[in-house]
């Protein structure tokens, strides 16, 4: 008996702490399937966003945030570029989410790449529906036969967009 009157085998602790140990593995087990499954919707609503990025900088033209890949864009004049770096910088975000699978952390940052690349989906949802009614900003680039034109960057390449 212990001290408050329970008594107390020796022989079932073992079992209590064996299924503590188990509960804790198939909790990680199931915080692993989780993330894996949020890993492949980020490289999912990547892709799309490649796709996007693609098609709207060879058609109509848009706005590129990411300076790195205004970059690209600028020196090499082609998508290409823009694509590798797109799909390298993804992989490496996934591969590394991936090994802390089993982590609280990792789960954490999965979810929050996941809710940025929904958050993104959305903004392309929303740039879609207005885009025709949007005026060209300054920022407004598009690839057409392998060249950058920019309106606002230089004059002349402002008649190429109208």
């Amino acid at each position: 008996m212990d001290e408050w009157g329970y008594r107390v085998d020796p022989y079932n602790m073992g079992k209590v702490e064996m299924n503590t140990v188990s509960q804790q593995h198939s909790s990680e087990t199931k915080r692993a399937e989780r993330v894996t499954w949020l890993l492949g919707g980020v490289v999912g609503l990547s892709l799309a966003d490649l796709a996007l990025t693609v098609s709207y900088l060879t058609s109509v033209g848009m706005s590129e945030g990411n300076p790195i890949a205004v970059w690209l864009l600028e020196t090499t004049n082609s998508i290409w570029p823009l694509a590798i770096y797109k799909c390298i910088t993804v992989a490496v975000c996934v591969l590394l989410l991936y090994k802390t699978r089993y982590k609280r952390e990792g789960e954490l940052a999965t979810w929050s790449a996941f809710f940025i690349m929904m958050a993104l989906t959305i903004w392309w949802n929303q740039y879609s529906r207005y885009q025709p009614n949007l005026p060209v900003g300054e920022n407004h680039i598009v690839l057409i036969d392998g060249q950058l034109y920019q309106p606002y960057k230089h004059d002349k390449q402002a008649l190429v967009m109208k």
